[in-house]
């Protein structure tokens, strides 16, 4: 079974700067012919707050004409009050992402595998689909397949008991419920977006996976130390009944654009406090 993971597309109707590099993207996933795509999360620029994002960045998983499986990102439903007051997840942007792309968690059987997609911008709200989510996760996990884990926020950068690292990654106390779920189950790969980097590390036995961007790329608005390298792209994973194996592809034509010189145009400081 091949699955392509597209993330962070950040498809807009009114701010368009990387929309070549999306399409770039859509014909290096027509080239590969996989069987499923999987997003990982900000498929819209700003789903959150303009229904018009979420509605062009369906048609544009529609149009790559394969099956889409799609978890949420901040800009798809929101953040966390702390971060972003102006746009906290809620029942009205959870509905939307739904009418759009369908459930924001799920989970499909391939071979001797379990992809389970999970709504990482629930963590830590304390909103009722949360807890459901929890409770909806933990007989998933009660399997002999091998599991692999997709969300948008990676759960930490080098050590999941890292103090908060903000904006970046799931909060501590999530985290720790979420880790405390997968402890002793088959768990193999946590993939995610979020970052607008590359980059593969085994933590506590686990290989973390972070999807590049499709879109663009950060430079100093982002936090220097996170490791990974800063360039955009898609994972290609073959899963087989022995293991799974993820490679980096760098479709053709792609620019690795940085986000600072359009920054103030897309996020003006009384919306937004990260760009990512």
């Amino acid at each position: 079974m091949r699955v392509v993971q597209i993330s962070d597309t950040h498809i807009s109707w009114n701010h368009r700067f990387f929309q070549a590099n999306n399409e770039r993207i859509a014909a290096q996933v027509a080239a590969l012919k996989p069987d499923l795509i999987i997003h990982t999360g900000d498929v819209s620029m700003d789903g959150a707050g303009d229904s018009r994002d979420l509605e062009l960045a369906r048609r544009w998983v529609e149009e790559l004409a394969v099956e889409t499986l799609a978890v949420p990102g901040n800009h798809d439903v929101g953040d966390l009050p702390a971060i972003k007051a102006t746009q906290p997840v809620d029942d009205t942007r959870l509905a939307a992402w739904r009418d759009s792309f369908g459930a924001d968690r799920w989970s499909r059987d391939v071979g001797g595998w379990r992809l389970i997609g999970l709504d990482s911008m629930l963590f830590g709200t304390g909103h009722d689909d949360e807890q459901q989510q929890y409770e909806w996760l933990a007989p998933l996990l009660a399997t002999e397949k091998s599991i692999a884990l997709f969300m948008h926020k990676p759960l930490c950068v080098t050590d999941p008991g890292e103090p908060a690292c903000g904006y970046w990654t799931v909060a501590p106390e999530p985290r720790r419920r979420l880790l405390a779920l997968l402890d002793s189950t088959p768990v193999r790969l946590v993939s995610t977006g979020h970052l607008h980097i590359h980059r593969e590390a085994q933590i506590a036995g686990i290989l973390h996976l972070w999807s590049p961007a499709a879109s663009f790329v950060c430079g100093t608005s982002q936090q220097e130390d996170l490791g990974g390298e800063r360039r955009l792209g898609l994972i290609e994973h073959s899963f087989a009944n022995d293991g799974v194996a993820s490679r980096f592809v760098r479709a053709d034509g792609l620019e690795d654009l940085l986000i600072e010189p359009v920054q103030h145009l897309i996020y003006p400081p009384s919306n937004s406090t990260n760009g990512q």
